[in-house]
């Protein structure tokens, strides 16, 4: 079985306890024996962590494929869709092995995966993150199951058939959104690969899509409660900037000069959500994807989370009534921070309404876009020499906008490129105004870290309290230390049973 899962080069580390770490489980989980158990019963759970290579048809396919089960004799499994393709195998034109849900990576081997996608080479690679350009080979082989080189080259093919597939871009521009630099090449690497043209490829596109923009499908693990996210979102959308309504998520988008909307809804009986872009310059196609999948959380795998959190019987309930629950995500993390900001100890109502007026005050006006979504969230050079006055903010608050907008001018790479979240604690709470709870709010739906954990939130103390007895912040701690590394996701259950606790004393 094969299991395994023009900008400065800027220095990292990889923390190695970790990437041993991620060795042992990704070596050690997944067996035969699982994944014929999976591929046989179709277990959705399995979409994206293994694929399924026929050797009498040389085809490669998803557990959930809809196709007749091949005799256990003919198979091969693999962890990636790239190593199959590399082994010689097609992907399937029925289940669509490019569509399938991405494999969530441990911290490090994803930097490394990222690095690659950005087309740094080998050496780059090994500049970045201080090791040889042989242990960046051998991280590779061990994890991937593939030399970066090769990596990256099945990787671009396999992004221009998920676009061609899955979106109804034009076949130009899936070229060069897929990282290639030329039709030509671009032609030539498909018909090679796929012994089709690009124009065949595309013959297959799914009939989901009829609408002139750029539509794209999205596929995740159920379960997922999509009304529950859009509640989520609704409670806090800003007005001409998002548009939530009974199944579709909407808003305007920034990308650097890029501008556009999104519209994001749910596909009955399918595992799936449909992407819509608008977008002024679709060279940015890849970094939206990659956005929107963040924000409603796609990647997650909720039964291993599930398993993990259950031991706690407070959690364990919750996950019962509450199965399908996501960590709701940001589209920007600038924009994130300014509204965790506004929301210290006051009400979402509150720290939505403020941070609607700084959009109306300081946002850029947006022309011939979605009829009602007419305005951006000010960037941080929007903001940069903003007052913030009369937007009935107190001055102290007033201050420490201030103070983390310069902040966040000076040091942006610091939220792509921290090492830990007790790294990232230290150097925002130096900062007048900024505590731990707006640091792990920030992190826990900004910057998507699943363990984050905002102890000294009211509503984690409410929740934990018995009989009106309101544990420290230390004894939450200790408590939420067996929940590691997910802690966001327990702080979701923890406000869940808050609701109930309220529910049931009114």
């Amino acid at each position: 079985m094969t299991c395994s899962k023009d900008k400065p080069i800027e220095k990292q580390n990889i923390d190695k306890q970790e990437l041993e770490k991620s060795q042992v489980i990704q070596a050690n989980w997944l067996t035969p024996a699982i994944c014929q158990q999976a591929r046989l019963s179709r277990d959705a759970r399995f979409d994206g962590k293994f694929y399924t290579a026929v050797l009498t048809t040389g085809i490669f396919c998803r557990p959930i494929c809809p196709a007749r089960a091949p005799k256990e004799e003919n198979v091969r499994y693999f962890q990636t869709a790239a190593q199959a393709q590399h082994a010689g195998y097609a992907p399937c034109k029925r289940c669509f092995p490019e569509l399938a849900p991405q494999q969530k990576l441990a911290p490090p081997i994803q930097k490394l995966a990222d690095a690659i996608d950005e087309g740094l080479s080998v050496a780059e690679l090994a500049t970045r993150f201080a090791i040889s350009e042989r242990q960046a080979r051998r991280l590779f082989l061990q994890h991937f199951g593939l030399p970066p080189n090769k990596y990256a080259q099945h990787q671009k093919l396999l992004k221009a058939r998920q676009l061609l597939t899955g979106t109804n871009l034009p076949i130009a521009e899936v070229c060069f959104a897929a990282g290639f630099a030329s039709i030509r090449r671009f032609n030539e690497a498909i018909k090679t690969t796929y012994h089709e043209t690009p124009k065949q490829v595309r013959s297959r596109l799914s009939k989901v899509f009829h609408s002139n923009e750029v539509s794209v499908l999205l596929n995740y693990r159920p379960p997922f409660d999509w009304q529950a996210m859009l509640t989520f979102f609704k409670l806090r959308q800003l007005p001409g900037i998002e548009l939530i309504d009974g199944n579709s998520y909407r808003r305007t988008i920034t990308l650097g000069t890029v501008t556009g909307w999104i519209e994001v809804t749910h596909i009955k009986d399918r595992n799936a959500l449909k992407l819509t872009v608008a977008l002024s310059e679709l060279s940015v196609l890849d970094q939206v994807i990659s956005r929107v999948r963040k924000l409603f959380d796609l990647d997650a795998d909720m039964s291993v989370i599930h398993q993990h959190l259950a031991t706690d019987k407070l959690l364990a309930k919750q996950i019962e009534q509450n199965p399908g629950i996501r960590l709701p995500g940001c589209w920007d993390i600038f924009e994130f921070s300014i509204r965790a900001i506004l929301g210290q100890q006051i009400s979402v109502k509150a720290a939505t309404t403020y941070a609607g007026r700084i959009a109306d005050k300081y946002g850029q006006v947006l022309n011939q876009q979605h009829p009602e979504l007419n305005k951006c969230f000010p960037t941080v050079n929007d903001l940069k020499a903003a007052d913030f006055q009369q937007l009935g903010l107190t001055q102290s608050r007033i201050d420490t906008l201030k103070r983390w907008v310069a902040f966040y001018q000076a040091n942006q790479t610091l939220f792509t490129h921290y090492q830990s979240l007790s790294e990232l604690t230290d150097k925002l709470v130096a900062i007048k105004g900024i505590g731990p709870w707006t640091v792990n709010y920030l992190a826990m739906r900004g910057l998507s870290d699943p363990n984050a954990f905002p102890a000294s939130d009211l509503g984690v103390i409410k929740a934990l309290s018995v009989e009106d007895k309101k544990p420290s912040v230390k004894q939450i701690l200790a408590r939420a230390d067996k929940w590691q590394p997910w802690r966001a996701y327990a702080t979701l259950y923890l406000w869940l049973s808050l609701q109930e606790k309220i529910t049931a004393t009114t």
